[in-house]
């Protein structure tokens, strides 16, 4: 038997992810759990997704509130405040802070450290193009990492908000922007 698939099954397959990792993290997330817990049918997800790891990747890869194309400012000083500004959103928001509890890495021997750092890799990907413009208008020192950019723009606004519980208000953003720029801009 087929069993069909729509998209709006897919939204609710992402939601009922996002709701279970933010639940019991990516280590104790199980698929069949989440199926009986969201009254879904485990045998559409499993034809559409046979592990559970692609099923996370996927359902990471959409995270709430984050569908924005990335930002083309025409300056990278601005597309990084843009860049830590949408993440100040993400993480202070209530399903963002609860998706992100649900990526700390417990044991770092656990095979889910892989998943979660395809996610973190998948998502810098999407972002390189902001790096890419930033290299054509002559922007970026030689042999800059937007990978490492990414780290140093967000970590200061993850901490934030994820353990220190002070605001992450733009002049914040604004401000790490500005020296994550000052660091990486040409001379």
């Amino acid at each position: 038997m087929t069993v069909e698939h729509s998209p709006s099954d897919d939204e609710r397959i992402v939601a009922a992810v996002h709701d279970e990792v933010a639940r019991w993290g990516i280590d104790r997330f199980d698929v069949g759990a989440m199926a009986h817990r969201h009254g879904l049918d485990i045998e559409a997800i499993q034809q559409r997704w046979p592990d559970p790891e692609g099923l996370i990747l996927d359902a990471l890869a959409h995270r709430p509130g984050d569908n924005a194309p990335p930002p083309d400012t025409g300056s990278l000083q601005t597309d990084l405040c843009d860049l830590a500004m949408r993440m100040a959103a993400m993480v202070t928001s209530d399903a963002g802070r609860k998706l992100h509890g649900g990526h700390l890495i417990g044991d770092t021997h656990v095979a889910s450290t892989e998943v979660r750092r395809s996610a973190w890799l998948a998502r810098a990907a999407t972002l390189e193009e902001v790096f890419q413009r930033a290299r054509q208008r002559g922007e970026m020192a030689d042999g800059v990492d937007s990978l490492t950019v990414l780290e140093l723009l967000f970590a200061p606004v993850n901490m934030r908000a994820l353990y220190t519980g002070m605001p992450v208000d733009e002049q914040y953003c604004r401000t790490v922007a500005d020296l994550v720029y000052r660091a990486v801009a040409a001379r």
